[in-house]
Parts: C-alpha cells; sequence; structure tokens
C-alpha cells in the first residue's frame, strides 16, 4: 500500500505570537490526542512562536484535507474555550490561519523532513 506521509505547515490566525509557554504546550498535546484518537499517525511536531509543522501519516480511509481540518478545529476550539482573550487579540473567532501548505514526502526524504521539523523551535523568525 502506498503510503501518504505529509509535511503540513500552518499559522496562527494573523499570524500572533501566541505558540509560547502554556499555550505552546496545550497546542502540542492537543494534537497529540487528537491524532491519536482519529488514527492519525502524527510523527513530528513542532511549534515555532506563530506558526506549526507537522508531519502526519494519513490513513489509508482519509484524505490530508479531512485530517487537517479535524487537527485545526478540534485544537482550536479548545484553546479558544481555555484562552478566550486570544480571541480579543486576533478579533476572530479561530486560532489558526483558514489555509495549510503542505507536500507529500518520500520515504527517501523522510529523515531529512523529520529533522527540519524538529528544529522548528531553533530556526529564527522569517517575517518581520
Amino acid at each position: 500500500m502506498d503510503e501518504r506521509i505529509y509535511h503540513v505547515w500552518f499559522g496562527t490566525k494573523s499570524r500572533i505570537a501566541a505558540l509560547q509557554g502554556d499555550i505552546e504546550h496545550d497546542v502540542k498535546e492537543l494534537f497529540t490526542e487528537i491524532a491519536r484518537q482519529t488514527g492519525v499517525g502524527l510523527m513530528e511536531l513542532e511549534t515555532s512562536v506563530d506558526h506549526v509543522h507537522l508531519l502526519v501519516r494519513v490513513p489509508p480511509d482519509r484524505t490530508l484535507s479531512s485530517v487537517m481540518h479535524q487537527l485545526k478545529g478540534a485544537s482550536s476550539r479548545a484553546i479558544l474555550l481555555k484562552y478566550p482573550d486570544i480571541k480579543m487579540d486576533t478579533g476572530k473567532h479561530a486560532f489558526w490561519q483558514k489555509s495549510y501548505s503542505y507536500r507529500r514526502i518520500d520515504a527517501a526524504d523522510l529523515p531529512a523532513v523529520r529533522s527540519y521539523v524538529k528544529s522548528q523551535d531553533r530556526r529564527p523568525l522569517r517575517h518581520g
């Protein structure tokens, strides 16, 4: 069977620098638990202050779109319930930006992409 592994990345709504401290910890726990409950292989997860990188294995009966809808939707709801002040910071009722970017990963590229995702917390921000 053809394994479907994706490197996915997306930002917080309005790119607010919210992924620090307790919120960062909670986001990581939420993604891990949602993936476990839904049968998604969360191979790597790392945050920077305003965005997330994931390495996910999508089950054969699911699409990447449905997986991301669940991960982002459920985590957004949970974060906004626990930290209602974020709604005031963004002026929105969502924690994540609407879109995400991705690329499918071949088995040969997996070690390099895994290393890249793991290094996100040590990379300088690339926007002003």
